[in-house]
This record gives structure tokens, C-alpha cells and sequence, in this order.
């Protein structure tokens, strides 16, 4: 009863959540001032500007009284430890790296609200069920090496060493990054938290849609993620004097990708009740404006809530590829780099954050799915996961007019604070 007292009395601290609200906008401005680009946020997987962020928040970390490790893949893992010998791990993730040209929201806003939400505990000396582990994960975008959730992967164990050799767009490996930082790959598998010792994930995110804006709401749960899949694919045609070489006799490689890229495009209208598929990422080569382009790469990100659809859709599209490429005299290469099939969150978590949602004074509990991919993917392999999206304006993300109102972060963070009390008490005996 005392615990529940004084969890309740905490969770509701008008003045502490003001102050606590404050330093998660702070921070959030700090680290968006942290980039490898000086006209934009970009920060990929170990660069200079990822190894200074995550430093930053391994000092966050510190100072909300964890104890604060670096692992081989980069994760900044924070630990408010449980003094019971049985104690299971319970994990609040999201991460810091982004897409290039990118808002301050994606990723850092749930690292932020989840150190908070153990600074709260700490600082009351709360005794945990539980070990309480806030970890801000080193890549999920996969921007860098086109391979998703590195960070949550490692966690989860379910890292697949085969990542190792591939090359980022200056043909630096994988492995060579974390080799030159220090890092040894063998050691990798050795960071994971063992699938018998996990008690449960939880993951806040901006929405990166416009349903909550829609809705006129701060924040929702979150039933599940969308499957996705990511392929790189490449054409080799002959490159040729553009002054000289026919019309007719070309075999043009970026005329055969403009070509596969409006089939996508057509074939994702057809389908979009089911499907969102984009070609985001372009390489031409010699990339000369008098030069008939030779060779093309391109990514294919494809997604849709129904795996087995998004699985019957990729053959599909590799087989127009080679439709494609036939017809024009092209080489066409198909590489499958990540499928991730759909997550649902766990029902009983949910119901607690539904809980904690209703005593936050929210109007109204939304449940929504997620087309955006989330960390909570790798680690749902593991254990059960739930997910709170917060609301950002118009929905616009990726982007640096990426926004998040303070008041919403605020009405997030006290739901966050209940979620935990609501946690506790669940396993408190």
C-alpha cells in the first residue's frame, strides 16, 4: 500500500512533471544541434556526430541515476536494477540515429521520456519487480549499411552476423566500422538480454501520421506494426556517348528504373487499402549529363499490415523487374536485404497503458496501427511489446518540419509516469 501511495503521489506531481517537461524539450534542441551535415540532421550509424550524441546520452543517463554501459553495436543501455534475485528485465527503447535531412522527434522523444520516466522512480527510491532498462538504440533506420533495427537486433539476439559484410556507399563495411571503434564482432551476441529474462518492452513514438491531428488527441495505443521489407535492386545497361548513340539501340539503365519506379508507384495506388511502396534511395553511375547512364541502384521499401500479401506482392514486382529488363536488354539484380513480417502489441500491456491513458485525463483512447517499422519489431521476437504514439503536426516526419506540441510531450509523459505505476502494481506482490 505504500508503494501504491507514493507511486500515485509521484506520478501526479504537478510541479515535477512541469520541471521534467522542461528538460526533455532542452535536450530534445540539444541533440538536434548534433549532425554530420551542416545544413541538416543527419546523423548515421557511428559517425562523428552518432559517437557525440550518444555520449550526451550516456551522460543523460547518468544523471538520472542508472547505471549507464556502451555496448559493441553502439546501444547506450541505462539499468535501474531490482534488488530481487528473480527479477525479469523490463525495456523502454527507441532510438538515436536518423535519416538524413531529418526532424528532432523521431527517435529521441521516446529515449528522453523514457529516462525521465526512471529518473521519477529513482529519485523516490522506488523499490522495482523489476529491472528497469532504458535503452536508446544505435540504428534503426538503416540509413548507413540499408539494414534496419542493428541496435534492437543485438538486444533481442537476434543479430544476423551476415550484416558484417555489407558496405555503406563509400564501401566501408560493417564490420570495419565497429572493428575501428573499438568494437569486437564476436563479442556481439554476448550483449543480448536472454529471451527467458525478458519481462516486456514498451516504445514511445511520434505517430508520423495524421490520424491523432485528425482526432484532435495527444496520444494513442498502438495495435501493431505493418510488415516491411527492403530490396536493393540494380540495373547494368551500356553506357555510351549521349551526342552519338541512337534512340532506338540504347540500353539505357535509368530509363528501364524510371520505368520499374512508375510500376511501383502504379501498382501501390492499385493496392492501397494493403500496400505503401516507395523507391527512395537512387544511384547513377558515371552519373555524367553527356553519358547515357550505364549502371543504376536503387532501394524498394514495401510494407503492408498483411504479410502474406506484402510477400505475394514482392514476387510479383521482381517478376515485372525481369520483365522489365528483358524488354529493354538490361541486367537486372534483385537483393532482398530485410523482411520483417507484422507485430501485434501484447493485450495485456495494452490494457495497462489503456489505463494509464484514462487516468491522464485523455477525451478519448484511440487504438492504431503503425505503417512506420519501430524497434518493438526485433523485440517482439522475444517478448510481449506495446507501443504509445504521440501526436506530431499534420503528421509530417522525416522531415525538419517534423513537430511535437510541449503540451502533447507533457500529456505523454504523464501517461508514461502511470503506465509504470500501473506496471509495478501489476507485478508487485
Amino acid at each position: 500500500m505504500f508503494l501504491q501511495m507514493m507511486v500515485i503521489i509521484t506520478s501526479t506531481n504537478t510541479i515535477q512533471t512541469a520541471v521534467a517537461n522542461d528538460r526533455i524539450l532542452r535536450r530534445l534542441e540539444e541533440l538536434s544541434t548534433i549532425s554530420d551535415d551542416n545544413d541538416c540532421l543527419s546523423r548515421f550509424y557511428f559517425t562523428a556526430a552518432h559517437q557525440q550524441a550518444s555520449d550526451l546520452i550516456h551522460s543523460w543517463m547518468e544523471e538520472a541515476g542508472l547505471d549507464v554501459t556502451k555496448d559493441t553495436i553502439g546501444n547506450i543501455r541505462g539499468i535501474y536494477r531490482s534488488d530481487r534475485a528473480d527479477a525479469k528485465h523490463f525495456v523502454i527503447g527507441s532510438h538515436y540515429d536518423t535519416v538524413h535531412d531529418a526532424g528532432k522527434y523521431d527517435g529521441p522523444l521516446g529515449i528522453l521520456l523514457g529516462i525521465e520516466m526512471a529518473q521519477r522512480l529513482k529519485k523516490y527510491g522506488i523499490d522495482l519487480p523489476f529491472h528497469l532498462n532504458c535503452i536508446a538504440f544505435a540504428d534503426e533506420e538503416g540509413s548507413r549499411f540499408s539494414t534496419a533495427y542493428l541496435g534492437s537486433s543485438v538486444i533481442a539476439g537476434n543479430f544476423d552476423h551476415e550484416w558484417l559484410s555489407r558496405k555503406d556507399d563509400r564501401g566501408v563495411s560493417f564490420q570495419e566500422v565497429i572493428e575501428g571503434n573499438g568494437g569486437q564482432v564476436n563479442s556481439i551476441s554476448d550483449d543480448q538480454i536472454p529471451q527467458e529474462d525478458w519481462l516486456g518492452y514498451f516504445e514511445v513514438h511520434i505517430e508520423q501520421g495524421p490520424v491523432l491531428c485528425k482526432q484532435d488527441l495527444p496520444v494513442c495505443l498502438v495495435s501493431g506494426i505493418a510488415a516491411q521489407a527492403r530490396v536493393n535492386v540494380s540495373w547494368k545497361g551500356m553506357a555510351g556517348h549521349a551526342g552519338t548513340s541512337p534512340m532506338d539501340i540504347r540500353n539505357d539503365a535509368l530509363c528501364a528504373a524510371a520505368e520499374f519506379t512508375l510500376l511501383i508507384e502504379d501498382i501501390g495506388k492499385k493496392n492501397k487499402e494493403q500496400l505503401v511502396a516507395t523507391v527512395g534511395k537512387l544511384n547513377v553511375s558515371p552519373n555524367t549529363s553527356n553519358v547515357i547512364p550505364g549502371m543504376v541502384t536503387h532501394s524498394l521499401d514495401i510494407r503492408s499490415p498483411n504479410g502474406s500479401f506484402l510477400s505475394e506482392m514482392i514476387e510479383l514486382i521482381q517478376t515485372k523487374g525481369k520483365e522489365i529488363a528483358q524488354k529493354r536488354t538490361i541486367e537486372f539484380d534483385w537483393k532482398l536485404m530485410q523482411f520483417n513480417p507484422a507485430i501485434d502489441c501484447d493485450d495485456q500491456l495494452q490494457e495497462l497503458l489503456e489505463r494509464s491513458i484514462k487516468k491522464g485525463n485523455i477525451s478519448q483512447v484511440l487504438k492504431i496501427p503503425s505503417g512506420a517499422g519501430h524497434d518493438a519489431v526485433m523485440i517482439s521476437a522475444v517478448a510481449p511489446v506495446s507501443m504509445l504514439f504521440v501526436r506530431c503536426t499534420e503528421g509530417i516526419s522525416h522531415n525538419p518540419l517534423e513537430y511535437v506540441e510541449s503540451s502533447d510531450i507533457k500529456d505523454a509523459l504523464i501517461v508514461c509516469n502511470h503506465f509504470m505505476d500501473e506496471l509495478i502494481s501489476a507485478h508487485t506482490i
